[in-house]
């Protein structure tokens, strides 16, 4: 110290005791990570099981769930269409073809109803066959967009719907 100032209090302060804590043993650190291990192990099952029940959790009652609803208008759009002609008119049935496709309807094919126009027997009435009974509505909704004719069940025509042009066909 410098001998230029005067001793004072501070200049008498007892000198450092050593260590001020506990020295610890293996076994306390080997304690100390087994409760923070546990501690872990706690928080991490209470978070899995906690997003496990809220996940599973139901919290829309059946009234406030929304229904996706499909209307007949789409069936009908969605199913395969033939377009048959039986008139002696050619590209009759392409015309009628083209109507459906420009509406939005699936056509996959469109022609004469015997496949020779000059043998083909006329029919009277344009008639919507349907192939299942499920495809009654969508058939329905097909004779609709054509004019209002008659829709009826067979299963002489493989396809899910088909359109016989007949004589009246305007």
């Amino acid at each position: 110290m410098s001998q230029k100032f005067p001793l004072d209090e501070f200049d008498s302060v007892a000198a450092h005791g050593g260590r001020h804590r506990v020295r610890r043993t293996a076994g306390m650190r080997a304690l100390e990570f087994a409760r923070i291990l546990l501690a872990a192990v706690v928080v991490a099952a209470l978070g899995y099981f906690g997003l496990k029940f809220i996940d599973s959790a139901n919290l829309f009652t059946p009234a406030s769930a929304p229904v996706e609803t499909v209307s007949v208008q789409d069936i009908a759009k969605g199913l395969e269409i033939t377009v048959l002609d039986s008139t002696s008119t050619t590209g009759k049935a392409d015309g009628v073809a083209k109507t459906l496709v420009d509406a939005g309807f699936n056509v996959i094919s469109a022609g004469d109803l015997s496949g020779d126009s000059s043998t083909s027997s006329q029919v009277p009435t344009t008639v919507v066959y349907y192939f299942n009974t499920g495809d009654k509505a969508a058939a329905a909704v097909i004779a609709k967009a054509l004019g209002a004719y008659p829709v009826e069940q067979s299963t002489a025509y493989a396809g899910a719907v088909t359109v016989v042009i007949g004589a009246d066909f305007k």
